[in-house]
């Protein structure tokens, strides 16, 4: 698998500014490169003077981009699914269950996957990632094909069935 890795890396006087990542990282940090060379140029052409720190001053670019803002998608049951996961389990309630925070999981990855499917081990290092850590995962799965949540589409590959996403629906409210 070839490793597709960015590298920027920009210098002027004393400091320096390096970032390396993929593509994708690197893109996220793209306002703040701009930044960062509109401020190069302005310094080298003698323009902006209030903007280029005099010895021994410091400015940060971080204040001048804007956060980028989370975008938000809705499914044909009115179910809205933002680009990440935390975003998603912060609406749900705090009172909810593993079986529950396992189909929100496992709804998510579906709605982020070409397929439309997920598989335990996505949805187990989703909750890792976010500290979430059930024990048995695939118990939780298992309990939501026996709701009537889930089901399986091929070997270990699953999906959320209607009654799953209405389930989700009436959770997130």
């Amino acid at each position: 698998m070839e490793d597709n890795r960015v590298r920027i890396r920009l210098a002027w006087n004393n400091c320096e500014f390096e970032l390396e990542g993929s593509q994708q990282y690197v893109d996220t940090y793209s306002e703040t490169i701009k930044a960062f060379t509109d401020i190069l140029k302005a310094s080298g052409s003698g323009q902006a003077e209030k903007n280029t720190p005099s010895k021994g001053q410091q400015i940060s670019i971080f204040e001048q981009s804007q956060p980028k803002k989370a975008t938000v998608r809705t499914n044909s049951e009115g179910l809205e699914i933002p680009s990440s996961f935390g975003e998603l389990y912060y609406k749900a309630p705090k009172s909810i269950n593993k079986t529950d925070i396992v189909l929100l999981a496992s709804y998510f990855i579906q709605s982020q996957n070409n397929e439309n499917t997920f598989t335990t081990r996505e949805v187990n290092k989703l909750l890792r990632d976010h500290g979430i850590d059930l024990t048995n995962t695939a118990h939780f799965n298992k309990l939501n094909q026996d709701y009537k949540k889930v089901f399986k589409m091929r070997q270990g590959q699953y999906k959320v069935s209607e009654e799953g996403v209405k389930h989700l629906t009436e959770i997130l409210r």
